[in-house]
């Protein structure tokens, strides 16, 4: 009679051992990583690059086993040496990243946000209250080039501008996209100082002293893709400053395509601007409008064009359309921003305020 062996079964000990090693290397790693992630923060909040200064109420390392989560209560950021003097305030932010890659970062921001600034132009202190139904960034590191990936997110924007402590505008939208990246060439090579953009716009409603003339308070849908050249090598930390530099070293925004459906404008548009030495948008863009009499009647309707130039317009612009074989229901434009002014066509239909 055989008697029944004794001793450690090592077809089913063996995997089980193998994988209670690896749980304990996971974990030693991500403990590891964690901590190493987290003297990185408390390194840059004590010491902040180009005059920023950081802060938060509660600071918490979290995530394990699936993610590495850096999460902040009430978190600001502020540059209070740049121009403006802006700050930002929230109720909460975090930011994941996945142990197997380190790379890639996702950003939750809280339900709150505000923002204080101050107008270079007339020194006026201003702000930004805003709450979100969710916002999300996402951040993806490449290798051998200067900037990542970026996307942002926001859904359900409700936001009110305050200019010297008086409220004068709100903006709600459904949704708001914007992704950038480094431009590269057909080959995947970088295309020095120059990037790549595209920003999208669902349902956005201003709100102001008084409505706005022409296009109205809805733009129920915007799509601009776009490149800006010669953007600067130089870090800032103030917008005002990237855009002196930018207009200084002769930066202009490549816009490839213009989807706009504003009121009465229906546009499709590509072309080139960049701001003049006083800060106001130049160059011209080709549009394609649909229902330009509709925008003509508009236009005259709020007192920006004359009854016999919008007629003459139309007539001249129509013509030109057909003999370029267009579709019968949109009308070839040119779009010029010059020396301050604004022109649809021959029309001059708008002054130009400087941006900042």
């Amino acid at each position: 009679m055989t008697e029944p062996k004794s001793g450690i079964r090592w077809g089913i000990a063996g995997p089980a051992i193998a994988l209670l090693f690896l749980v304990a290397a996971y974990t030693v790693y991500w403990f590891i990583v964690t901590d190493e992630i987290r003297k990185q923060v408390e390194a840059f909040a004590a010491n902040p690059p180009h005059g920023l200064v950081t802060g938060w109420s509660d600071f918490s390392m979290r995530g394990y086993p699936y993610r590495i989560t850096a999460d902040f209560r009430h978190p600001s950021l502020s540059a209070p040496a740049a121009p403006e003097q802006w700050e930002w305030r929230s109720d909460r932010a975090t930011v994941a990243l996945l142990p197997y890659n380190l790379r890639h970062a996702v950003m939750t921001f809280g339900h709150e946000h505000a923002i204080s600034y101050r107008d270079v132009r007339n020194g006026s202190a201003n702000g930004i209250r805003a709450t979100v139904e969710k916002a999300q960034a996402s951040y993806v590191d490449l290798r051998d080039l200067p900037v990542g990936r970026i996307a942002i997110d926001v859904n359900g924007l409700d936001a009110r501008h305050t200019r010297a402590g008086r409220d004068t505008e709100r903006l709600r939208a459904t949704r708001l996209q914007l992704h950038a990246r480094p431009a590269l060439t057909e080959e995947e090579e970088l295309i020095p100082a120059a990037y790549d953009f595209a920003l999208r716009t669902e349902e956005v409603e201003v709100e102001g002293m008084r409505r706005l003339p022409v296009l109205g308070n809805n733009i129920a849908h915007l799509l601009m893709q776009a490149r800006l050249r010669a953007v600067p090598g130089t870090p800032h930390v103030s917008a005002v400053e990237l855009l002196d530099a930018w207009r200084d070293s002769g930066g202009t925004l490549a816009i490839s395509d213009l989807i706009v459906k504003w009121g009465p404008l229906d546009l499709t548009a590509n072309g080139e601007l960049a701001l003049d030495r006083r800060n106001r948008p130049e160059g011209r863009l080709d549009a394609r409008v649909k229902d330009f009499k509709g925008l003509l009647d508009a236009l005259e309707r709020d007192g920006f064009v004359k009854e016999e130039e919008a007629r003459l317009a139309l007539a001249g612009l129509t013509l030109v359309s057909q003999f370029q074989g267009n579709r019968s229901d949109e009308i070839l434009v040119p779009v010029i921003m010059r020396e301050g002014r604004l022109y649809l066509g021959p029309l001059a239909v708008a002054e130009l305020e400087p941006l900042y």
